[in-house]
């Protein structure tokens, strides 16, 4: 029966992305965040969180807060922030008239917003927040949409769990300083992303690929 399941998952996840070069950014963060799947189905477990890794990205290296997947053409970057969902922060976002495309996501009492930037020489970044988690990328035009698609499908999937966190808390595992990688805070630059990775270096990369990956 779970076989039966993760086919069927797996066949309406490659459906989807059949028909995301049709569809507009909003379009595709809605079908992103709906249906079952996002709340029911996990196949990722970090300390304090899980979620649905969709077919088509690998995790090269998980540092709990701080993840690197890739997929078959880019490296992502994807902060979880434990902290700021232990406190129920709240923030905003002001949508940048300047961006390429900046609009804010709100979905099931989430908060979230998508912002992309041009970098130049075709290339462009992806800064999409959702759910207390963020992930970045840096993608040529003609895959914004698809990355899009994937970076929505995984954040639209995450769910905290509150026994561990506290207890991370508790035993100062989380004990962020104010310089810490903020997702609220949006680049528009290169920049934002080369800091991420060094922060990911400093812990120890690995560029092994992850052998857990659905195939």
């Amino acid at each position: 029966m779970k076989k039966r399941l993760l086919i069927l998952l797996m066949l309406l996840f490659v459906t989807g992305c059949y028909n995301v070069n049709q569809s507009n950014y909003e379009q595709i963060i809605a079908s992103g965040l709906g249906g079952k799947t996002n709340t029911t189905f996990k196949n990722r477990t970090s300390q304090g969180y899980s979620y649905y890794l969709p077919k088509g990205l690998m995790v090269i290296e998980d540092q709990n807060s701080n993840v690197t997947l890739k997929s078959e053409k880019y490296t992502l970057y994807m902060y979880v922030d434990l902290i700021s969902y232990y406190h129920k922060v709240e923030n905003s976002y002001k949508i940048k008239s300047q961006s390429y495309y900046s609009q804010k996501i709100e979905k099931n009492g989430k908060f979230g917003y998508l912002e992309i930037n041009l970098q130049g020489n075709d290339k462009y970044l992806i800064e999409i927040m959702y759910n207390y988690a963020k992930i970045e990328v840096i993608v040529n035009n003609k895959d914004i949409k698809e990355m899009l698609a994937y970076a929505i499908s995984l954040l639209g999937t995450i769910s905290y769990n509150d026994k561990i966190i506290e207890n991370m808390i508790g035993e100062d595992i989380l004990n962020y300083n104010e310089n810490e990688y903020n997702i609220f805070e949006t680049a528009g630059k290169e920049n934002n992303v080369t800091e991420f990775e060094e922060t990911i270096d400093q812990n120890g990369i690995n560029d092994m690929p992850d052998t857990d990956l659905i195939n």
